[in-house]
């Protein structure tokens, strides 16, 4: 080959080898925007969390989960059935498919997943009733002061709806019914779960702390035969436990009105604090944790089930509860802290099959 070829030769591998450079680069570029778009699009969504929520909570309210259980239905029977607006309850049911909770099989006409199943009223793990109180528009009136209690650690809920969320659902008695059955659905669930993990001796005296209605000791009652309980929570609560529990385990348990924040029942083997601490301040948590050591058995034990903390909805929870009490999910190594300032020793943890992690914790 002469000079001139190979000059020839040489500018044109240059110039392949320019265009390959050039044709990598805007590859790169464009896998880059692509993923900054996706990114875009991602904070986007999260930005409209509420518009997630209150979707939840209107077809939770409005029942559209029943209206799917025994099959496909199309939106025109089920927008009739519900009184709503046939093309925005399209557009509504189209988020939730979106979301998973539904699918639409084809246009218009659409059935539970598995998810969706969880918003039907009585299923097991149903969230309907929580799916209504997230949306429930005392919260919505809250979050928008988050950034309060990002300056002083309090809570906004009293400040944007002049009472405490106790308070003001007793003011409100259809917020606080959903709140009630919302309650029991957790409580029910959790108790299940707790029973599955944790081993109960089979004749323990068992003081569940701000029991609720009882759903929790009701399914431990129930689950061993041999324990026997006490429920202590707020005089108007309590009644409501005593209604619950009376006509299944009357023999095995006794209701006891009163404040924690004060006094608990004395001599009990184990202590159950569920979903307490969690709504507490250090100080307002440290007072309980010191009444339950001045009423434990010597060789009693105490567990505390809360949400753990690591996952997408315990961080999300912990938000919540800071937003609603000014208190707060604590780690394991923060429970342990506090727990021996009390005068116990957090002896073990325990995952369950429920949203909530169990801490043991044995008086010292």
């Amino acid at each position: 080959m002469d000079n001139r070829h190979r000059q020839k030769a040489h500018l044109a591998a240059r110039v392949s080898t320019s265009m390959q450079t050039k044709w990598l680069t805007m590859k790169h570029d464009m896998s880059n925007t692509l993923a900054d778009i996706s990114d875009v699009q991602d904070v986007l969504a999260m930005t409209l969390g509420v518009a997630k929520t209150h979707v939840l909570g209107v077809a939770a309210e409005l029942g559209i989960a029943d209206l799917l259980k025994h099959g496909p239905r199309s939106v025109a029977e089920i927008a009739a059935t519900t009184k709503t607006n046939q093309g925005a309850l399209l557009r509504l049911m189209r988020v939730l498919a979106s979301l998973g909770i539904l699918e639409e099989l084809t246009p218009g006409m659409f059935v539970n997943t598995s998810k969706g199943r969880l918003l039907q009223t009585g299923a097991p793990r149903s969230v309907r009733h929580y799916a209504m109180l997230m949306a429930q528009e005392c919260l919505a009136a809250s979050w928008p002061c988050l950034l309060h209690s990002m300056r002083t650690g309090e809570s906004t809920f009293e400040k944007t709806n002049g009472h405490g969320i106790y308070e003001y659902f007793r003011m409100n008695p259809a917020a606080g019914a959903v709140m009630n059955q919302a309650m029991s659905e957790m409580s029910s669930q959790e108790g299940v779960a707790i029973c599955d993990a944790y081993e109960f001796a089979p004749d323990l005296s068992v003081v569940d702390v701000g029991g609720g209605r009882g759903g929790l000791l009701l399914s431990i009652l129930e689950a061993h035969p041999g324990i026997r309980g006490t429920l202590l929570d707020l005089p108007h609560v309590a009644t409501e436990a005593q209604e619950m529990l009376a006509a299944r385990v009357v023999d095995r348990c006794k209701i006891v009105g009163g404040d924690f924040l004060r006094e608990v029942p004395g001599g009990g083997d184990l202590y159950i604090l569920k979903r307490i601490l969690v709504d507490q301040t250090d100080d307002t948590a440290m007072a309980v944790l010191r009444n339950v050591r001045t009423a434990i058995a010597p060789q009693g034990a105490l567990l505390i089930a809360d949400p753990g903390v690591e996952s997408l909805y315990g961080r999300s929870f912990d938000m919540l509860m800071l937003m609603i009490f000014g208190g707060k999910l604590r780690s394991e190594s923060d429970l342990a802290a506090l727990l021996e300032k009390a005068g116990f020793r957090l002896t073990r943890t325990m995952k369950t099959a429920a949203a909530i992690h169990l801490v043991e914790a044995v008086p010292i």
